[in-house]
C-alpha cells in the first residue's frame, strides 16, 4: 500500500473551485438558462448552491458559517434565491438546468 498526499484517485474528476470560480459557474449557468434556481443533479455547482443556502441560514441565525454579508449581497444582486421551495413550488422541473 503506497499512500500519496494530495494525489486523486484514479477516475476522480471533481475539481475544488474557489467561491469566485464557484460564482462564476453560477453566472454562465444564469446566462444558459435565464435563472439560478441550479436543480440538485446538475454536479457540483448544485452542492456549491446547496452550501450558500445552509451557509446563509446559519449566518441569519448567529451561528458560524463561511458565507459572509458580502457573499450574500453579490448572489442577492445576481437573483439568487435564498429559500428556492417557494420560488420552484408550481413549476415545470423541466425548467431547471
Amino acid at each position: 500500500f503506497v499512500f500519496n498526499v494530495n494525489k486523486r484517485p484514479v477516475g476522480c474528476t471533481t475539481v475544488r473551485k474557489s467561491w469566485e470560480g464557484r460564482f462564476q459557474d453560477l453566472l454562465a449557468f444564469k446566462e444558459e438558462y435565464g435563472h439560478t434556481l441550479v436543480h440538485d443533479s446538475y454536479g457540483p455547482l448544485a452542492g456549491w448552491v446547496r452550501n450558500q443556502r445552509d451557509g446563509y441560514r446559519k449566518m441569519k441565525a448567529g451561528k458560524q458559517s463561511a458565507m459572509t454579508a458580502e457573499k450574500a449581497l453579490r448572489l442577492t444582486e445576481v437573483g439568487f434565491h435564498f429559500d428556492a421551495t417557494r420560488v420552484r413550488a408550481g413549476t415545470n422541473r423541466h425548467e431547471y438546468g
